[in-house]
């Protein structure tokens, strides 16, 4: 670049002249925020992988943070789950909350209940196809 050329940011709208090191800081910066977008959604980063690239972890915090109207219809979503777990049976009920909510797996609640590890499964797909249907309705 010439020496003689200025170098200008827009702040507020209006355009100032800043020295080429604060300019070529500032894009610097903007296209790190462009590689950090780009990288936290190709990737799900964990803190100890942002601590080791030098990503600021707020910066990511900021980014992923759920909208509103996100927010209302991830609500009314779960609402209608909800809804919907309480037209299955008893049994079939307390299959889906074992296994998705209270976090235990096919084989263990197979060896628990004596029931076979394929009939467990079974029955599994078999209420969430009948949840899916319940859910489009």
């Amino acid at each position: 670049m010439e020496k003689n050329s200025k170098f200008t940011l827009v702040v507020n709208k209006k355009r100032i002249v800043v020295s080429e090191e604060l300019y070529k800081a500032y894009y610097q910066q903007k296209e790190r925020e462009v590689y950090l977008d780009k990288l936290s959604q190709k990737h799900n980063i964990s803190y100890e992988e942002c601590w080791e690239k030098g990503i600021q972890v707020d910066y990511l915090f900021a980014n992923t943070l759920e909208s509103t109207e996100d927010k209302i219809i991830k609500r009314e979503m779960l609402e209608k789950m909800m809804v919907c777990l309480e037209m299955l049976s008893e049994q079939e009920r307390l299959l889906i909350y074992n296994l998705f909510f209270n976090g235990i797996s096919e084989r263990k609640l197979s060896a628990v209940t004596g029931i076979p590890l394929m009939t467990i499964n079974d029955r599994k797909r078999r209420i969430l196809k009948k949840l899916k249907k319940l859910l489009e309705k």
